[in-house]
């Protein structure tokens, strides 16, 4: 099995996945962890003018001695749509994958398993997937920031394509992949399929996994997983980024901390994600 993500920008996220991930990934035999690099040499809103932070996502990767995949994106320099960039990355490494077949766990770069994980309730599956709707619900697709593929399963893998397309954002063209899969499991993707974000459901071949998604949730919605661990219900309570009460950050499958955002789209600035990154990595890490 192997454990995917990508950095654009902050090598602290990949020394908190690398602990968490030791700490909380259970039921499987071992698991090869890789950090494909998608930091650029060129000036850009993603690393303020850094140009160190390719080398530094490299650097961290050897000290931990986890595997470091180059992603080629000097094309990226005229090409300034944050889907765009991050659709050409995934492509990228969906690539890799269907060169080198496994099970695979990809993880957005600024997503932290924050309780344990028995990786063996996916594994009854093709694969666990994130639903994502929009054009007032009538295209449904997968998201791109949390999936477990188990690829020699897996069918239809020729329609996959992280690219946008019929209105959503990254992953739109996957709806092709879905409706197949779906129709397949002789379950119709229906208007009352955006309801269940919420819900633990399922097909034969999918497991589609819940989530609270940014600024529509608060403290009164936190799992279980959260009893006792003051600490990071502070952080998601302090979190400047929070709106009107309701907590930026996101929950996935109840164990699964999606900081967001990470990859500086938002254009926050860095300041203020190696700020809270310090923050988030004493919560989890220290």
């Amino acid at each position: 099995m192997k454990v995917i993500t990508s950095v654009v920008n902050n090598p602290t996220f990949i020394e908190i996945q690398y602990h968490t991930l030791r700490k909380y990934l259970k039921g499987v035999d071992g698991y090869e962890f890789i950090v494909f690099n998608d930091a650029k040499a060129f000036s850009d809103f993603t690393n303020d003018g850094d140009l160190t932070l390719r080398a530094k996502i490299s650097e961290t990767c050897r000290a931990l001695g986890i595997q470091c995949i180059d992603i080629p994106n000097d094309h990226h320099q005229t090409q300034i749509k944050s889907a765009i960039r991050c659709a050409d990355s995934m492509n990228f490494m969906l690539s890799y994958q269907l060169a080198n077949p496994d099970k695979y766990l990809l993880l957005d770069s600024d997503m932290f398993l924050i309780a344990d994980l028995d990786i063996s309730k996916y594994l009854p599956y093709e694969c666990a997937v994130v639903l994502q709707s929009r054009n007032d619900w009538n295209l449904h697709y997968i998201w791109n920031g949390i999936y477990y593929f188990d690829i020699p399963k897996m069918k239809n893998l020729s329609l996959m394509n992280w690219n946008e397309g019929g209105g959503g954002d990254v992953g739109g063209m996957m709806a092709v992949w879905l409706r197949m899969q779906m129709a397949e499991a002789v379950m119709p993707l229906t208007d009352d399929l955006r309801w269940k974000k919420e819900e633990t459901f399922h097909t034969s071949t999918i497991y589609f996994i819940k989530h609270l998604w940014s600024g529509s949730w608060d403290a009164t919605e936190l799992p279980m997983t959260f009893k006792d661990n003051d600490a990071l219900v502070s952080f998601l309570q302090e979190d400047p980024r929070n709106i009107k009460g309701k907590f930026f950050c996101e929950i996935y499958d109840d164990i699964f901390l999606h900081y967001r955002a990470g990859g500086n789209w938002n254009e926050e600035g860095m300041t203020l994600h190696n700020a809270l990154t310090a923050k988030l990595y004493d919560v989890l890490c220290g």
